[in-house]
């Protein structure tokens, strides 16, 4: 198929590499999160949930992510090329100037801003976004050369919970500790996750800092990573059973609350003791610890919808097998 292009800075591109550096196969996520947020301060407040606000914050959510995925490929480029697996990403090839770049940054940040204040010109909204923004910018800014900004950086994802909630209302203690679990999560998937999958090519590296090394393609000395993982993981859980308990939710919620727990604990414990130097080979545990955990965590969002556990993870694959076969001619595209 032969796709339309055209002229940006001095080179040509493709539409389909203007998408792949935007990282549609996951962007639903940040969608989610924004959508999820705004449906349960509603069901709590008992507001009507309006059609055309969840669908605006869909989309902001996309743009959110597009504008993240870009920015963090312009500040990550002089290190991503010096590192062999990340040569086909659009930038470090070229195919994409860096003055294209920035001109869709400011255009998709632009009309970001724009919707969330449309959908909620409120002052609350106005500090979320403003928190939100600037922590995302600060990672990508900062997460390859200072330890702290690497650690809780992710934690932008929170924010996102809050500005879905301010939509209903101001504050909302639940929907607050449900920001809480989502931001830790975002911590546990960069450092253990993206750190894991770039330890040869970051500069700044937590489970390089824990005393993480590969002998023969085998990892070592991974002790305090693995304590670390699972304080993580010990801390949302804790977190998603108080919130079950004040959603005085079903004992059978707590009951799965507890069985997806198991499961993930079970995909991580074989995670690590599958540790490898091989990127490919990690990330079929990563993808099965990011599935199990959005069953683990969608069990707050259950007064909602019963089934929306199962529901999420059904969305989040099929979006990511379809958006993968448009842009790279193949379901099961690895992930950057």
């Amino acid at each position: 198929m032969r796709w339309v292009t055209w002229k940006m800075g001095k080179k040509r591109s493709s539409i389909k590499e203007y998408l792949r550096l935007g990282r549609l196969f996951n962007a639903e996520i940040l969608s989610l999160i924004f959508v999820l947020s705004y449906m349960l301060s509603s069901k709590i407040h008992d507001v009507e949930i309006d059609v055309r606000t969840l669908s605006s914050l869909f989309v902001a959510g996309i743009l959110a992510h597009i504008w993240g995925a870009y920015n963090n490929d312009r500040m990550d480029l002089a290190i991503d090329k010096d590192v062999s697996y990340c040569s086909h990403k659009p930038l470090v090839s070229g195919s994409i100037s860096i003055e294209a770049a920035k001109r869709i940054e400011f255009f998709v940040l632009s009309i970001f801003i724009f919707l969330i204040l449309y959908i909620s010109p409120k002052i609350s909204t106005m500090v979320y976004l403003l928190c939100a923004v600037t922590l995302a910018y600060l990672y990508n800014r900062f997460n390859k050369s200072n330890m702290f900004i690497n650690i809780v950086g992710q934690m932008y994802a929170g924010f996102a919970v809050l500005i879905g909630m301010s939509v209903v209302v101001d504050f909302d203690f639940v929907v607050f500790l449900s920001a809480l679990v989502i931001g830790l999560n975002g911590v546990y998937l960069n450092i253990v996750e993206a750190d894991l999958k770039d330890i040869k090519g970051d500069v700044v590296n937590v489970p390089r800092a824990l005393g993480v090394r590969f002998r023969d393609g085998k990892a070592v000395n991974i002790r305090g990573f693995y304590i670390l993982n699972e304080g993580i993981k010990l801390c949302m859980f804790v977190l998603i059973l108080y919130i079950l308990f004040l959603e005085k939710a079903d004992g059978m919620v707590f009951v799965l609350a507890c069985v997806f727990f198991v499961l993930n604990f079970a995909v991580r414990c074989f995670m690590f003791l599958n540790l490898s130097s091989d990127r490919e080979r990690m990330k079929p545990y990563i993808a099965g610890q990011e599935l199990t955990s959005i069953l683990f965590i969608g069990t707050i969002y259950m007064v909602v919808l019963p089934f929306l556990p199962i529901v999420l993870v059904f969305f989040v694959l099929i979006w990511f097998l379809l958006w993968n076969k448009f842009l790279w001619g193949t379901c099961f595209r690895p992930q950057v």
